[in-house]
């Protein structure tokens, strides 16, 4: 039996997701993405992507950004993978829109007693996105099929972290809506975790 897995790696790192609702029963009024990514065709680097009303593209004042070191790679990012993940599927027009800002600074706080927090900041255009998770339960492996990811192409494969719950801050400010209890991998978890490893690679002859 081979050890090494057939086919491309496209990109690995971190990935891990903040999504949030007003109303436990309706749409999503928040969508949150962090990538640090240890390899891609665009090199390295960081992207925070936040999408306030993701389904209402003329709804007023919506906050809708994405911070990165690596705006290329942010690009690639978004018109590969994020426009393929389910939640973001019907926001294609509004991902071709969103201004991806480079030249951020990004910083991690984690006391190791369930609480998680990444930050991205621009001091010259003065922004900011926060994405935090508390109450961090314990990780699991998750080895995901092509037929059965995303993309369809890939194969994907990830250490899961799921919270109890999380929420987003722009420019310092709480987003409005709140986690909540979701299918996750065969169980139920909040509608946020870490995603450490998360390796996307390209589905070998015969199994996309």
């Amino acid at each position: 039996m081979t050890t090494v897995k057939p086919g491309a790696v496209d990109w690995t790192g971190d990935n891990p997701f903040v999504y949030l609702k007003t109303d436990p029963e309706g749409d999503w009024c928040a969508l949150a993405l962090y990538f640090r990514i240890a390899l891609s065709p665009h090199g390295v680097g960081q992207a925070m992507l936040v999408l306030e009303a993701p389904y209402q593209p003329e709804y007023p004042k919506a906050r809708r950004l994405m911070l990165t070191d690596n705006p290329v790679m942010a690009r690639y990012l978004v018109d590969d993978f994020v426009k393929h993940f389910g939640l973001f599927r019907p926001c294609t027009a509004l991902l071709d829109s969103v201004s991806i800002v480079g030249g951020a600074q990004f910083s991690c706080h984690d006391e190791g007693k369930g609480l998680h927090i990444q930050r991205a900041t621009h001091a010259q255009e003065g922004l900011s996105l926060e994405m935090h998770w508390e109450g961090l339960q314990r990780p699991f492996m998750a080895a995901v099929p092509a037929d059965k990811t995303q993309t369809g192409v890939h194969e994907m494969f990830s250490v899961f972290q799921p919270a109890t719950s999380g929420w987003v801050a722009v420019n310092g400010e709480r987003l409005p809506g709140a986690t909540v209890e979701r299918d996750f991998f065969g169980s139920r978890a909040a509608s946020a975790a870490l995603a450490f490893s998360e390796t996307w690679v390209q589905a070998s002859h015969g199994q996309a």
